[in-house]
């Protein structure tokens, strides 16, 4: 059977719901309103620490915008007609949950309204991080403590603490205290660098020749200088050797008896997750590019490559067009389905029509890699390691995954898919509920229409081209359109395959 369970019993799934624990809230007493607090609170400020600033001029349900904001979110763009108060505040969980945040910290909390230290106090519950409230006033925050310790009940009892019922621990600690649990980070002697702004190891070296595989060798050793061949050499003979290996990997899908494309789709995933998509440089592409040709070439295998079809600058469009610099950009947005669906679509050079198929199970919680099904009645099969813990069925083989192989996904971009899962988590969804669905009606699937145009919104909005969606007659429109051969990737690059027997090209 393949059928997915009735929605009733899909949000049973204990993926769905976790169990929550109430977080301990510190309250920070500076009543003196200290002015080197706010330095302090710059210099903590880290990727898994962030620094609310509310907005003293707001109404009662802004406060979901300054939490964005303080997540790195665009200012210009937080405010969006698009997303609710309910939905903002499942986004920013579901992007400081995938960052791994641990201190929440709220400067000058003694201006919050009645409700948000309460609000607050349930983002940090539900990322599992601590909430310390700076409270810069004399006036005594007992009020407000009560109200966070009673869940909201002692608003209903003249600010007093109920005497029975559930409760949540808040400490009331001075600056002093405050300073000896968050201590300023230790100075960093060599900082690392920007992943945009790595120095090329190949930056000095001459243009490489841009004849084909056959004469490219030669080429190179007649125009570079003798220790700059050595070292392109050296990367093309290991380039060279991994090729050998991987054929060897897969050499029965050579066969004239397997299913044809079957070689051309594991070539596909090679190049773009291992070699090619990955590569440091342009460069260092363009060379381990050619290696593999000429490897593949004593196996029977012709990979031919067309560089005059990419315009100028063609070695620079065979590395992956999913940089570390637009992931920066796409974890500006606020809708973690805009930045999901976009980063699937960059990485695998595909139109997200096919991305309707994936589960929430299809999917890695840490976002490293997913199983990308053809049809939907295979994404049943498909699981995640942490799905094979939560869902396991007797009319399910455990086996099929791993006939599929994993989609890797790039490290930089990890935690944005991870975000999206969280979020549909919130939702409610469970392991068999679609990883896509209508940000309007949660309850219902992305379409293929709603979702190409989510990818050309966002691309526009970070300024990138996906000429893969192009319209009209454009010779790569709908490049990713319609079911598998799924080599999307390579075709976008201007790269195909042929299988040569004696009686010639077989595919």
């Amino acid at each position: 059977m393949t059928e997915t369970l009735p929605a009733a019993k899909q949000t049973e799934d204990t993926a769905a719901r976790p169990v929550v624990p109430r977080r301990t809230v510190r309250v920070v007493i500076d009543a003196g309103d200290d002015p080197d607090l706010n330095r302090r609170l710059a210099a903590l400020e880290a990727a898994s620490r962030i620094v609310v600033r509310p907005n003293p001029v707001r109404s009662t349900t802004d406060l979901v915008w300054d939490v964005l904001a303080a997540a790195g979110k665009n200012p210009a763009a937080v405010h969006s007609p698009r997303l609710s108060v309910a939905d903002a505040w499942k986004a920013v969980a579901a992007w400081l949950s995938a960052a791994r945040v641990t201190d929440v910290i709220v400067e000058r909390a003694h201006r919050l309204l009645p409700g948000e230290p309460l609000e607050l106090a349930k983002l940090a519950d539900r990322i599992d991080a601590d909430l310390w409230l700076i409270w810069s006033s004399p006036a005594d925050p007992t009020r407000t403590c009560n109200s966070i310790e009673s869940l909201g009940r002692s608003r209903r009892n003249g600010g007093r603490l109920p005497p029975s019922g559930p409760h949540r621990h808040v400490r009331v600690i001075g600056i002093s205290i405050f300073h000896d649990l968050l201590p300023l980070p230790a100075p960093a002697h060599h900082q690392p660098l920007n992943p945009d702004e790595h120095a090329d190891i190949d930056a000095d070296w001459q243009a490489l020749p841009t004849a084909d595989f056959p004469l490219f060798l030669a080429t190179c050793r007649r125009r570079l200088a003798g220790d700059t061949f050595d070292q392109l050499n050296h990367a093309y003979r290991a380039e060279a050797q991994r090729t050998d290996e991987f054929v060897r990997r897969h050499r029965h899908e050579l066969t004239p008896t397997r299913t044809p494309g079957e070689f051309q789709r594991q070539l596909n995933a090679y190049l773009r997750d291992e070699r090619l998509g990955t590569a440091a440089s342009p460069r260092l592409a363009l060379i381990r590019l050619r290696a593999i040709q000429a490897s593949l070439l004593t196996r029977g295998v012709l990979l031919r490559w067309q560089p005059a079809a990419l315009g100028p600058a063609a070695p620079d469009k065979l590395t992956t067009w999913l940089t570390p610099g637009i992931c920066r950009a796409l974890r500006a947005t606020v809708s973690t389905h805009a930045a999901a669906v976009t980063v699937l679509s960059l990485h695998l050079t595909a139109a997200p029509d096919r991305f309707a198929h994936l589960l929430c199970r299809n999917v890695d919680e840490a976002g490293r890699y997913l199983y990308l099904p053809t049809f939907a009645d295979a994404a049943v099969y498909l699981r995640a390691d942490w799905a094979h813990q939560l869902d396991c069925r007797d009319d399910e083989c455990p086996s099929y995954g791993h006939t599929t192989g994993k989609t890797l996904l790039l490290p930089y971009a990890a935690d944005i898919i991870a975000a999206h899962l969280a979020h549909r988590r919130a939702d409610g969804a469970g392991t068999r509920r679609s990883f896509f669905a209508d940000p309007k009606n949660p309850e219902l699937d992305a379409s293929d229409r709603a979702l190409t145009e989510t990818v050309l919104r966002t691309c526009r909005r970070i300024g990138v081209d996906p000429i893969w969606l192009h319209r009209g007659h454009c010779e790569v429109a709908q490049l990713g359109a319609g079911p598998a051969p799924l080599t999307d990737w390579m075709a976008a690059r201007r790269l195909d395959v042929k299988i040569l027997t004696d009686r010639g090209a077989t595919l």
